[in-house]
């Protein structure tokens, strides 16, 4: 299994997010992904549709300033992951209405379906933690997100 660890790197992650919608919000984390190589120009059309036809279907705004935007598409072969933090918090109708502080984007291929939904119920157990959520919020460098993501053996 993909540990989130792994699938992180300086590059796939965006500290200072800005964007007033949900639609702006994929549409920023997608082309970040676009721009540091982790996407190619070829598959950003079908990440971008299968993306926003998820959230329409149901948000991913799972509530305590966390999202996490997810696809699963033909055209890449392997988990691909962007986070994107925003200190401020951006509407993304989210189940408890609340502002999203904390954005995990997953696009995986089409055959992993089940490694998706492992890494999914990581990330959200990870951020279910109030204390690690405000560490990833707050981060100014890489490390610090590493460490709020590697501490989740906490005593809660």
């Amino acid at each position: 299994m993909n540990h989130l660890l792994e699938l992180l790197t300086p590059a796939n992650v965006i500290f200072d997010l800005k964007a007033s919608s949900k639609e702006e919000v994929i549409s920023r984390l997608l082309s970040h992904a676009l721009k540091s190589g982790l996407i190619k120009e070829s598959e950003n059309d079908e990440i971008l549709q299968a993306l926003v036809s998820r959230e329409n279907s149901m948000s991913t705004g799972i509530g305590s300033g966390v999202a996490i935007p997810h696809c699963s598409v033909e055209s890449v072969t392997e988990l691909k992951c962007i986070i994107g933090i925003s200190p401020q918090g951006i509407p993304f109708d989210s189940i408890d209405n609340l502002p999203v502080h904390i954005f995990v984007m997953l696009v995986v291929p089409k055959d992993q379906f089940q490694e998706h939904i492992k890494t999914l119920a990581l990330i959200a157990k990870t951020l279910n933690l109030e204390e690690e959520r405000k560490k990833i919020i707050s981060a100014k460098t890489f490390e610090e997100i590493q460490s709020a993501f590697s501490n989740r053996k906490g005593s809660n």
